[in-house]
């Protein structure tokens, strides 16, 4: 889990770095979509995976 909120933080910072309104924004919207990935991953693993 802790690997893809960092990832989705890294992220928000490249973006940070370009757009507006900066870095905190994004890494904070970088979390939240970490975090989110990891539900939908494991949902999806719940689930029995692909809905196939």
């Amino acid at each position: 889990m802790w690997w893809k909120l960092l990832i989705g933080a890294v992220i928000g910072l490249a973006i940070g770095h370009f757009a507006a309104p900066g870095y905190w924004f994004w890494v904070v919207i970088g979390l939240i979509a970490g975090c989110l990935a990891e539900l939908w991953a494991k949902r999806r693993e719940s689930s029995g995976g692909a809905a196939d």
